[in-house]
């Protein structure tokens, strides 16, 4: 297998708008670009919306398209499916023509979407429909002027592998592949609106149900972001918005709760490996209760079965646990988000030692503190911007190397990307969409290249092998080869499958 020179993306939300765009199309998946209920439409930013996205962190623009993936020189994605919460657009302003107005500007759905998020009572309903549009689409070729295309969703690292091959023998047909993951449980029905819908407890046959049926599907998810911004009755979760959407909603429903015992049991059933069958666990999103207590299931339950460690798009603290009031590495200084939805080295060493990986989310509102965000703005040059963003990425990589390289473990193996784009976010400056991944790729190039100097007082590794590493070795362990050693390694098809 040559892959050489692509990169993987292990989570986005590329089928976010062109599902909604399909409410008024028959939930059909169209296989011209041009559409907007295609995976393929192209929606780049203009000047505006990159002035709107300073002025209120809003992205009104796709970043995660297939044609960006192909053009960023992306080739492997995980492709997160979610059924938008109901708490983003029943809120604060009610369900009335303001709170519709608003709505559409954020989230730009639809109305028809909207709609049907502010009525929802059926989350795994929505998650099956996205899923049969997603198929939909699939091995259905596309025209776009670098080439003939197509995505091709896949069951397991055979798939990839044979994909990758496939891509080798010809440039300009090739397929981009697309391994699923699901963000939020709430998708097995869960966190409903308690006026109308028995709780989750009550209901307990119907979710263990709805968790198997997704094990038993055809393209069965590799992972699962198990919680997500709202109460789901299964977890706690982290406070994860900010800016306007912040003020609109509500987050405070289970907030830094820990595990409901359904949410336990529901968890146990999808690493259940019987038939091969295991679905993972991404803990992005989830509490810090809950991750301890997700941390010490895995110790109770799977001590003669490791299970690896997942945050498919995080990014660090800088310290080492949440009761430090100081940096791990204090002459750092004010780097990083210290908001406990980002990871503490302990947590990093974790998931280090259980053979895990960290995807790096790409949204400014996580990467770096308010100081380090000023210090990067400012700039006019392009090549100034993207070298100051790219930074704060580094930041990232170099933190958690050393955090490792501490504890007497291998430094670069687990960072990788995860850039949440179409989730929402607010992009770092410079890296819009997909189609720059491929700009990040030389600009850390440069930033690994500084920071390996031998000369260097910032780097403080101490280990031979973690040191004596070339900078080109480092950014391609993180563009690619970090997460595609990861899919080998855990990325496996049941014996028997169903549609």
């Amino acid at each position: 297998m040559n892959s050489q020179e692509i990169f993987i993306d292990l989570h986005c939300h590329p089928s976010a708008r062109p599902y909604a765009k399909s409410f008024t199309k028959s939930f059909k998946h169209s296989t011209n670009p041009k559409d907007a209920n295609c995976v393929w439409f192209d929606d780049r930013p203009t000047l505006i919306d990159k002035f709107v996205n300073e002025l209120t962190g809003l992205t009104r623009f796709e970043q995660a398209d297939y044609t960006a993936q192909i053009r960023g020189n992306v080739r492997i994605i995980v492709h997160s499916l979610y059924p938008f919460e109901r708490g983003f657009l029943n809120n604060k302003l009610g369900q009335g023509a303001v709170a519709d107005m608003v709505g559409r500007f954020v989230s730009q759905l639809g109305q028809e979407r909207i709609d049907a998020i502010q009525n929802q009572d059926d989350y795994f309903g929505d998650l099956t429909q996205e899923y049969k549009f997603l198929q939909d689409g699939q091995n259905r070729p596309v025209k776009l002027p670098e080439g003939d295309f197509t995505y091709t969703l896949t069951t397991d690292w055979d798939d990839i592998d044979g994909g990758l091959r496939q891509n080798d023998l010809g440039k300009t047909k090739q397929r981009l592949l697309v391994i699923l993951s699901i963000e939020g449980a709430h998708v097995f029905n869960t966190g409903l609106d308690s006026t109308r819908i028995a709780p989750a407890a009550e209901r307990h046959d119907e979710i263990l149900a709805n968790t198997q049926a997704v094990k038993d599907w055809s393209f069965r998810p590799f992972f699962m972001t198990f919680a997500h911004h709202f109460n789901n009755e299964l977890c706690g979760h982290a406070r994860s918005l900010a800016g306007i959407v912040a003020k609109l909603t509500d987050q405070s429903e289970n907030l830094n709760a820990g595990f409901s015992p359904l949410g336990r049991e529901v968890v146990l059933k999808l690493l259940d490996n019987t038939a091969g069958k295991r679905i993972l666990i991404d803990i992005k999103h989830m509490s810090r209760k809950a991750r301890l207590e997700y941390f010490q299931l895995l110790d109770e339950q799977f001590t003669n079965d490791p299970i690896p460690i997942i945050i498919s798009h995080g990014c660090v603290t800088g310290r080492p646990n949440p009761e430090a009031t100081q940096p791990t590495f204090p002459d750092q200084g004010d780097r990083f988000n210290t908001d406990d939805i980002n990871f503490f080295d302990d947590e990093l060493i974790r998931l280090a030692r259980s053979g895990g990986i960290f995807g790096i989310q790409l949204d400014e509102r996580r990467i770096g503190s308010k100081s380090a965000l000023n210090a990067a703005k400012g700039n006019i040059s392009r090549r100034t911007i993207l070298f100051n963003w790219a930074r704060l990425v580094w930041y990232q990589i170099q933190h958690i190397a050393e955090v490792l390289d501490a504890s007497g473990l291998f430094a670069w193996n687990i960072q990788a990307l995860g850039t949440d784009f179409d989730g929402l976010i607010d992009p770092i400056n410079g890296y819009w969409t997909a189609k720059e991944l491929d700009d990040l790729d030389d600009y850390l190039l440069k930033h690994a290249f500084n920071y390996l100097q031998t000369d260097n007082p910032e780097n403080r590794l101490t280990l031979p092998a973690n040191k004596q590493i070339q900078a080109e070795e480092v950014v391609r362990l993180v563009m690619q080869d970090n997460a595609l050693e990861f899919i080998q390694r855990h990325y496996h098809s049941a014996p028997s499958s169903i549609a």
